[in-house]
């Protein structure tokens, strides 16, 4: 059994194992759902690197405004007052659910937490899908409103505090994956 894996491997390093071709460093794309449909070009070979499964961060409506009296350890975070009161819309933020986002190649939903890289050669496609996030803000916070917030992003990780970034709008909120690609041109 020895002798005939020795006389192949022999046989084929006599006559020589020739590749198709060398790899030359092209540029580095990064993709995600807004990206649409992208397809790895003729005489090119894309490297996945990495992706990212972390969700967006969406706000929505918590109670009614309240009334805040500002101070010197309690300025108002939009305009610096350490004296008056303002009206302060109570808010909440939370990441977005991730559950359909995703990587497909060739049609294929692969599993975002599989390791890489993933070598795609020409002529594969590749789309990023996203799971729908709004802001459900009604109305819609102005700039230059401060408003405190009840932060989420983690269930056991819950802050308070007032904040001003402004404006916040209510609609779709940025929820996707992003990919970092590799390509290579592929010379003969």
């Amino acid at each position: 059994m020895v002798y005939r894996f020795f006389f192949c491997f022999m046989f084929l390093f006599s006559f020589g194992l020739n590749a198709q071709g060398n790899l030359q460093f092209n540029q580095v794309l990064v993709l995600n759902a807004q990206s649409g449909t992208q397809t790895v070009p003729a005489g090119k070979v894309w490297k996945i690197t990495a992706q990212n499964t972390s969700g967006g961060i969406y706000f929505y409506n918590w109670s009614s405004n309240d009334l805040v009296t500002w101070s010197v350890n309690n300025p108002n975070p939009c305009n610096g007052a350490t004296s008056g009161t303002s009206s302060v819309r109570q808010i909440r933020k939370r990441r977005c659910p991730t559950s359909n986002n995703a990587l497909v190649l060739n049609g294929i939903t692969t599993a975002l937490s599989e390791s890489g890289p993933f070598w795609l050669p020409a002529g594969t496609t590749v789309d990023i899908l996203e799971t729908v996030c709004f802001n459900t803000l009604s109305p819609n916070i102005p700039s230059g409103t401060p408003y405190y917030q009840e932060d989420r992003t983690d269930m056991s990780d819950i802050r308070s505090y007032h904040d001003c970034a402004g404006p916040i709008q209510a609609g779709a909120v940025s929820n996707s994956i992003l990919v970092s690609v590799i390509e290579f041109n592929i010379v003969p």
